[in-house]
């Protein structure tokens, strides 16, 4: 569940799926880490928050539309670097496909 009060306004459910998947550089998925999807990093909205499976993927439906994919700086892992500067990656979402997202992590 989301730990964060309810916005009104703010959820980004619908029918479109987003998969997330997060892998080290060597190929190992990456599992139980918190991603957040939103129109901007923040509190994420409803909708906006998955935790990966054993497969390291992050499930999310959600609209259609342009999002960031960031991470929760208090519960991700302080051994792991963010490939990217700045917490956001862009991705965008179309309806009636499944859209994928693989994150590459490094080592400190």
């Amino acid at each position: 569940g989301n730990i964060f009060p309810f916005l009104p306004g703010k959820s980004i459910e619908g029918n479109a799926k987003l998969e997330v998947k997060l892998v080290m550089d060597n190929g190992t998925p990456l599992s139980k880490i918190e991603v957040d999807v939103g129109e901007k990093p923040g509190p994420p909205p409803t909708g906006g928050f998955a935790v990966t499976n054993e497969k390291g993927i992050a499930t999310f439906n959600i609209r259609p539309g342009n999002y960031v994919i960031y991470y929760n700086l208090s519960t991700f892992p302080k051994n792991l670097e963010w490939p990217e500067r700045g917490p956001g990656i862009k991705v965008q979402v179309d309806e009636n496909k499944v859209n994928e997202k693989t994150i590459m992590m490094k080592t400190k």
